[in-house]
């Protein structure tokens, strides 16, 4: 199997560039995201009732399948754009047949993540590194949940350390995106999935260097 690196700086500038060229449809489409799953979210957590009633609870999981629906759409316009590939805003909604599959892979996704992390933290942070292309298995192909874990984890092989590495950075930006009075995150979001998903492009395509060859010869 082809041993690849990932070259932060490159990676972080070719999503830049993407970002740059369709600015104005990724901000209308990062506060669409934020206005329909993000807040409510947000909202309900905070004035919620102490002891939870059936309506509460009901509309918690709601609202958890809605914010879990709306992100795959996000994913998967991010995933378009970094191909120059034509978007409109109901990519964001027309992702039904992909959805189950994506809501069972979500939580055993989780469910692996959070015993890893109760048991002795690093299985955690291993498992969350080398499961997290999911998403993007299940939204370019057939994939079934259980397939797609095993893809990404399979494509991901001896990325571990660099794909830690990109997981902090994508920390570090988001937190300084929501520090400076929570509207950079309308910047770092975006970014940092366009950077998630030239990863995963470059991992199918099987090349050594990440990005592939060619998002580096789209870069200025």
């Amino acid at each position: 199997m082809k041993q690849s690196s990932i070259d932060l700086v490159q990676l972080f500038k070719f999503s830049f560039n993407q970002y740059k060229q369709y600015a104005s449809f990724v901000i209308g489409i990062t506060i669409t995201y934020y206005v329909l799953a993000i807040i409510p979210q947000v909202y309900f957590m905070i004035y919620s009732p102490e002891n939870p009633t059936l309506k509460t609870q009901v509309l918690s999981a709601v609202l958890t399948v809605l914010q879990l629906f709306l992100s795959l759409g996000f994913i998967k316009i991010m995933l378009l754009l970094i191909d120059d590939e034509f978007v409109t805003v109901s990519d964001m909604f027309n992702n039904f047949p992909q959805f189950l599959s994506y809501f069972i892979a979500y939580f055993l996704y989780l469910i692996s993540v959070l015993v890893g992390l109760a048991l002795f933290v690093l299985p955690g942070i291993f498992i969350a590194i080398r499961f997290q292309f999911y998403p993007y298995f299940i939204l370019e192909g057939t994939s079934s949940s259980i397939s797609a874990l095993q893809q990404s984890y399979y494509k991901t092989e001896g990325l571990t350390l660099e794909l830690l590495l990109f997981g902090i950075t994508v920390i570090i930006l988001n937190i300084l995106g929501a520090l400076f009075f929570g509207i950079g995150i309308i910047f770092t979001y975006p970014l940092t999935t366009m950077a998630t998903a030239v990863i995963y492009k470059s991992l199918i395509a099987g090349t050594a260097a990440i990005p592939s060859g060619s998002y580096r010869e789209q870069i200025g």
